[in-house]
């Protein structure tokens, strides 16, 4: 039987021409035996380069190497080192492993740049399962802690509510609390507040507990009546009661010895009187605005009456000597009516101001008392005015004081409650100045006016001035009408200066008519023109007159 090579040998044979160009080939080989005769050859870099290989040059090779291999299974053919050269080919196998080897390495070159980026791409596969893996489990993990939460914020939740609950009732427990050492503390407060109200000497209401005592008082007087269902409520609120009315009677003693005290230093040396009281102020308001909080019920309000009685009659015992002797001091300086009453009602004024003043100071509230003590210090002015108005006669005087009264009334837009004494005290004394001015002027018109008499020589000058046509010498009561007209302007009220105005015209027409015209009439006698002129006379005196009148309307 043949052998495989035999039967390939005859199935393939070899031409002459064929057999040359192997010759030719393996000589050529020769020449680059370190690149493609090595076995093992360096390793080339993938540059990711396809490889453009025919088609049918890989058929061809696949079909060699299948037919090489058959043939080494059948013959095997030994192997020489890789290093060296192979022999010279000389039969078809030897060909065939050769070109196998040198198509193999070509073809391993070929396609490891492919095979090298395949690795890389299976390599990236296996990290992105990998890494898809870890991100399931991240996510079971993210969802089992998300789970914790909510499990640990419901719990939360819970604890948080009965918290709350917790400071709400320890909330709760320490009102109760404070309410309870509130109303242990009113029970309490009674003792120490008896003892001090209780203890002996009249310096207590100087003591630094004292003002803070009578608050407690109130306090617990309030509370124990808006509790009246406790136990021993009204033990506790009478002797409560007991202590505040122990504590206004020391404020009521101690003011009183003040002002006594005051008292007796006025009456000794009177030139720093409100300094005095003032320095007393700074000790007493304290108490007194205490004892005017504690005026609950009659028996408070008459304690504070009594100390305003004691503060006022203090203060009215230097009133009495004090005002008349500084008017009398004030009249001697001036030497007619007008300037001394405006002296004195600016100093009256002032008088007023510093009373409510100082009592403000002392007390710090204004009270109906205070009205009353002003309205008597005014009564005091009041008396040493009158009478001197009384007495005055003279219209013109009478006139100016009434002008010097009107610029002392109440401004429109005044609401010092302070002067309001001062200010009745003034219209009181305006009205007086008013009625004997009034009643003055209407003696005036009677005396000068009605009552004129035109003498024999005055008579005879004008009734040259009405022959010479000069017109009438001014006639005497007309020019006391205008004087009267003018004293009284603006010193009356409007309806009775109208009325005297008016009275004094009146009668200043009759006795032109009465007195004038007959006088002309006798001085003329025998004087054809008499009557004519006695006629112009009167019509143009009365001209005049009523010219007056006129002016003043």
């Amino acid at each position: 039987m043949q052998s495989v090579q035999d039967d390939w040998e005859q199935k393939f044979a070899l031409t002459d021409s064929l057999r040359a160009g192997l010759a030719e080939l393996q000589d050529a080989c020769s020449e680059y035996h370190t690149q493609l005769l090595l076995s093992q050859a360096a390793p080339i870099e993938p540059t990711f380069q396809h490889s453009h290989a025919s088609p049918l040059l890989s058929a061809r090779r696949n079909a060699s190497l299948r037919n090489l291999s058959t043939l080494r299974a059948m013959s095997p053919v030994p192997r020489r080192p890789s290093s060296a050269l192979p022999e010279a080919i000389e039969t078809t196998a030897q060909f065939l492993e050769w070109y196998g080897r040198v198509e193999s390495r070509l073809a391993a070159e070929q396609d490891a740049e492919s095979h090298a980026y395949a690795e890389r791409l299976r390599l990236r596969k296996r990290q992105c399962g990998r890494m898809a893996q870890e991100a399931e489990s991240i996510e079971k993990a993210l969802q089992q802690i998300q789970k914790e939460l909510e499990r640990v914020s419901e719990r939360s939740s819970g604890v948080q509510a009965a918290c709350s609950e917790q400071q709400a009732r320890g909330a709760r427990l320490k009102r109760m609390s404070r309410e309870i050492s509130e109303q242990l503390a009113v029970y309490q407060s009674l003792g120490p507040i008896a003892q001090l109200l209780s203890a002996p000497g009249d310096k207590v209401c100087l003591d630094p507990e004292f003002l803070p005592s009578l608050q407690r008082i109130e306090e617990a007087a309030a509370f124990i009546t808006a509790h009246a269902g406790a136990r021993d409520s009204e033990l506790y609120l009478m002797r409560f009661a007991q202590c505040r009315t122990r504590g206004l009677t020391l404020i009521k003693m101690h003011a009183q010895r003040e002002f006594r005290r005051l008292g007796a230093q006025l009456k000794a040396r009177s030139s720093d009187v409100h300094v005095r009281f003032r320095t007393a102020a700074v000790q007493l308001r304290p108490l007194l605005e205490a004892l005017q909080r504690g005026q609950q019920g009659a028996g408070a309000m008459q304690v504070l009456g009594d100390v305003q009685q004691a503060y006022f009659a203090v203060r009215m015992s230097w009133l009495r000597t004090h005002i008349p002797r500084s008017l009398q001091a004030i009249e001697r300086e001036h030497e007619d009516e007008a300037g001394m009453l405006r002296d004195w009602c600016a100093f009256m004024m002032n008088v007023c101001a510093d009373e409510g003043r100082l009592y403000l100071e002392m007390f710090g509230r204004e009270a109906q008392l205070l009205r009353e003590h002003e309205d008597q210090a005014m009564a005091l002015f009041h008396e040493q005015v009158r009478p001197r108005i009384i007495r005055l006669a003279d219209v013109e005087s009478l006139a100016t004081l009434s002008l010097t009264l009107l610029t002392y009334q109440r401004p429109s837009a005044s609401e010092d409650a302070q002067l309001d004494a001062f200010y009745a005290a003034v219209a009181a004394v305006l009205q007086d100045a008013q009625q004997r001015l009034a009643f003055r002027a209407q003696a005036f018109v009677q005396s000068e006016i009605a009552r004129y008499r035109l003498a024999r020589e005055e008579a005879l000058g004008i009734l040259e001035s009405l022959r010479a046509s000069r017109g009438p010498c001014e006639y005497a009561p007309v020019g006391r009408l205008r004087w009267l007209v003018a004293q009284i302007g603006g010193c009356l009220d409007g309806q009775v200066q109208q009325g005297i105005a008016h009275e004094a015209l009146a009668a200043c027409k009759q006795n032109i008519v009465a007195q004038g015209a007959r006088a002309l009439r006798d001085s003329a006698r025998g004087d054809p023109d008499a009557e004519r002129l006695a006629h112009v006379f009167v019509a143009a005196t009365q001209n005049s007159a009523e010219q007056v009148i006129s002016d003043l309307d």
